[in-house]
């Protein structure tokens, strides 16, 4: 499209440019993957800058970017405004040095597609609600006796809190300058309060596990952003260790740990179950009272306790029930009791519960996403082949490696797809198991009917015994669904 500039060009032309050979083609692909760029692009599909739909012929890449939009446009975080530099000694350098001093370290902590904006003038007024930067950070010079100091401030763009604050000296009283130290401790510090407050505001959207994972702004970045989000939970930890939102959210997040990263710990033999629920259900526990006056945290509670499997099967369903019934946060609610109504055998409850997510999801959305894989794991779990065939092709519109990572998991165990075998093909043994465990770890053995978990497993243990011979399935599958393996 930036090749043919000013000039139309039709969905088919783009539908030739991305596609390969034997892939399916449809309109709606194309659709899903302008819309992934102009998420990018922090474009607008009601007044575009970049990219203009026109109806009925395709779309234009505009020959010159809209004007108007601020030099901050698109940045992760804003450093501004910068007030009272005029009280500094001399034209104000020493502010502006220190401004720049944080803006390195701050990008020296995020990935390169975090950009950080000095905007001494910026106004949250001029923001256009499109593509927005998730926080800024203000500075404040002033003079107090015959001392000169500095406020900074971290507020989100979006809730218009303030989520850090810190005042402290310039120099001391010999004019020896003392914020170079304060100005490199900021940076982690100021990017984990950040982090934080938008994770714990996003809840009452999606939920939480999915929050925390667009915090750290992990688009196509589900390990690193793991990490990072570890990072900052540590760090929020150590100066609040009695804080128990920030409990709750390490719970959910050593969960997460196998759902997003499962795959190579297993294979790695770097998981540590048992360590991990044990840790779970104890924060869970100590921050039960708390959980339980936020419904939107108390149904990812029940989730947590059901995952853990400890005989708290009873208590999780009824802290579910009782969190979507007085839950304002609707669709993150439905999808997690969904989820725990297929684990039950509650099918059609569980169905109706996710369908109706879906449809309160954005279209593409992680949280979309998201709803669509559960979905597949009620469909797959009760044999309703038909079904998970067009929630399948959904997911794989919506998530451009999805058909990589669950076609071996999700195709027909009948007849499994050329791709599913292609991708059993191009594994290595201990991949294979890997695999495997992750499954049956994350989801399968939640599954409380034999059948259902066996439905489950039937796709991959039929893929890969027939790749590797029966000996790849590990024991504790072999003893979870002995009627699979005769």
């Amino acid at each position: 499209m930036a090749a043919k500039r000013g000039r139309v060009v039709s969905r088919n032309q783009i539908l030739d440019a991305v596609s390969e050979p034997g892939s399916e083609k449809n309109d709606r692909n194309v659709d899903f993957l302008i819309n992934r760029i102009r998420r990018k692009l922090g474009d607008s599909a009601t007044d575009p800058r970049f990219i203009a739909t026109r109806y009925g012929e395709g779309y234009i890449w505009l020959e010159k970017p809209n004007a108007g939009s601020p030099a901050y446009d698109g940045a992760y975080i804003i450093i501004g405004p910068i007030r009272g530099l005029e009280l500094l000694n001399g034209p104000g350098d020493f502010g502006s040095r220190l401004a720049d001093r944080l803006a390195r370290g701050l990008r020296s902590h995020l990935g390169d597609d975090q950009q950080i904006a000095i905007a001494p003038e910026f106004s949250a007024d001029r923001l256009s609600g499109n593509n927005d930067p998730i926080a800024s950070i203000e500075l404040t010079f002033f003079r107090e006796q015959d001392m000169t100091e500095c406020v900074v401030s971290a507020k989100s763009t979006q809730t218009k809190q303030i989520c850090f604050v810190r005042r402290f000296p310039l120099h001391d009283r010999d004019g020896i300058a003392i914020a170079e130290t304060q100005v490199k401790e900021l940076p982690s510090i100021l990017l984990a309060k950040v982090w934080g407050a938008e994770a714990a505001s996003a809840t009452h959207h999606i939920p939480l596990p999915v929050a925390m994972h667009e915090a750290a702004n992990g688009l196509d970045r589900t390990e690193v952003s793991w990490y990072e989000n570890d990072a900052q939970l540590r760090r929020l930890r150590e100066e609040h260790p009695d804080d128990p939102t920030l409990k709750f959210m390490y719970a959910t997040h050593l969960h997460t740990k196998y759902v997003t990263l499962g795959r190579e710990l297993f294979r790695k033999g770097e998981d540590n179950c048992k360590a991990d629920e044990a840790e779970i259900e104890r924060l869970v526990l100590e921050t039960l009272d708390f959980v339980q006056t936020r419904p939107e945290y108390a149904v990812m509670a029940a989730k947590l306790l059901f995952f853990v499997d400890r005989g708290y099967k009873d208590l999780a369903l009824e802290l579910a029930d009782n969190g979507l019934r007085s839950s304002t946060a609707i669709a993150s609610s439905l999808a997690i009791v969904g989820q725990l109504r297929g684990f039950t055998g509650d099918i059609e409850a569980a169905v109706d519960n996710l369908r109706q997510a879906q449809r309160l999801s954005e279209e593409g959305s992680h949280f979309h996403i998201y709803v669509l894989v559960l979905l597949c794991q009620v469909f797959m779990a009760t044999g309703r082949q038909q079904e998970l065939a067009e929630v399948r092709h959904e997911l794989y519109s919506a998530s451009t490696i999805g058909a990589v990572f669950f076609e071996p998991l999700f195709s027909d165990p009948e007849k499994p797809s050329l791709r599913a075998k292609t991708v059993t093909l191009m594994l290595s043994r201990s991949r294979a198991s890997a695999i495997l465990k992750h499954l049956f770890y994350v989801s399968a053995r939640l599954f409380l009917l034999e059948e259902h978990r066996e439905n489950s497993l039937r796709t991959p243990i039929n893929l890969l015994v027939r790749r590797f011979g029966r000996d790849i399935v590990p024991d504790e599958i072999r003893q979870s669904v002995p009627k699979l393996l005769r």
